[in-house]
């Protein structure tokens, strides 16, 4: 047994370490290594966007290294291009929210596993069926996507959603605020799939003019890639300040999925009495953080007796 003091700290006890205590220690330092795990890079990036990770809001750079939940807010003129370690490749344009919704670390990787959300705007995603493979999923507010070896564009605006299938096939259902609507469709190369909140999607062979006119013109072509130049050195993104509710609320009140990411990653938020107020007169919209703002509802009753009945109960 080795007993570990601090030098400069004598009022500390000494920390003895047990072969038990150094596995529980070692399991929380892979922990924190796996929760900040880079997962890819923003390997372009043109005009002004913004990172949101943790409670903090960071200018967005070339070189940044993605860690799963960060969010991406890309500006009116804008476009970018994120390189993931599994090979995705995706393309966003001006005025895009988008976030990393899962991607398991490599301890517990597992092909398909990874999703990303668009929230609103363009996301081009290009992937290849491979046994590296994390990402196998992309939802929305409205549809969501499943692909191998493919090239989809997503489009998300207020209550419409398209999808264009430029290369491959993938599975495509339409989503409510809860649940699922319908069941999956197989859209293969050339097809578009377009759907309204009110209405039943439809499946054509090519995209409408409406959908053509709006495609952003970086998507028209498959941008190299740029990762080599960005490989052996990461860009440290610049912190730009806090965020407020009403900069957020849009993901705090999303689908159930990432308002449940959102109080993971936001609860410390709560210790900002503005931030706190606003999302406990909005429990209704995302029941979520109830827990959090209202413990006492959660506590079990004390008990008192021998019969294990809590106190006043007969």
């Amino acid at each position: 047994m080795l007993t570990v003091s601090c030098l400069r700290c004598s009022w500390l006890r000494p920390l003895r370490l047990t072969a038990g205590n150094c596995l529980i220690l070692a399991c929380l330092f892979l922990s924190a290594a796996a929760a900040a795990e880079s997962i890819g890079t923003v390997t372009l990036l043109e005009g002004s966007a913004s990172l949101l990770r943790g409670p903090s809001r960071y200018t967005l750079s070339e070189g940044v290294r993605l860690e799963a939940g960060d969010i991406l807010e890309l500006g009116d003129k804008a476009l970018s291009q994120l390189e993931f370690t599994d090979g995705t490749v995706i393309d966003l344009a001006a005025q895009s929210r988008f976030l990393v919704l899962t991607y398991p670390g490599s301890a517990a990787r597992s092909p398909g596993a990874g999703e990303l959300f668009l929230l609103r705007g363009w996301m081009k995603a290009s992937t290849s069926r491979q046994p590296t493979r994390v990402i196998g999923r992309y939802t929305s507010p409205l549809v969501e996507l499943s692909t191998g070896d493919a090239i989809a564009v997503v489009q998300v605006s207020g209550s419409e959603a398209s999808v264009f299938m430029e290369s491959g096939e993938a599975r495509v259902v339409q989503v409510s605020s809860s649940s699922r609507v319908g069941d999956p469709i197989r859209i293969k190369g050339s097809q578009f799939f377009s759907c309204r909140q009110d209405q039943r999607c439809a499946v054509v062979a090519r995209p409408s003019q409406a959908f053509l006119a709006a495609l952003p013109r970086s998507f028209m072509d498959t941008l190299p890639s740029r990762m080599a130049r960005y490989k052996e050195r990461g860009v440290a993104p610049k912190r730009s300040g806090d965020f407020t509710y009403a900069e957020v609320q849009d993901w705090v009140n999303s689908v159930p999925a990432v308002r449940r990411a959102m109080v993971n990653h936001w609860q410390s938020k709560l210790g900002d009495p503005a931030f706190r107020s606003a999302i406990a007169a909005g429990l209704k919209d995302h029941p979520e953080w109830d827990r959090l703002i209202n413990p006492e509802k959660y506590q079990n009753p004390p008990l008192s007796n021998k019969s294990g009945l809590p106190t006043g109960t007969r």
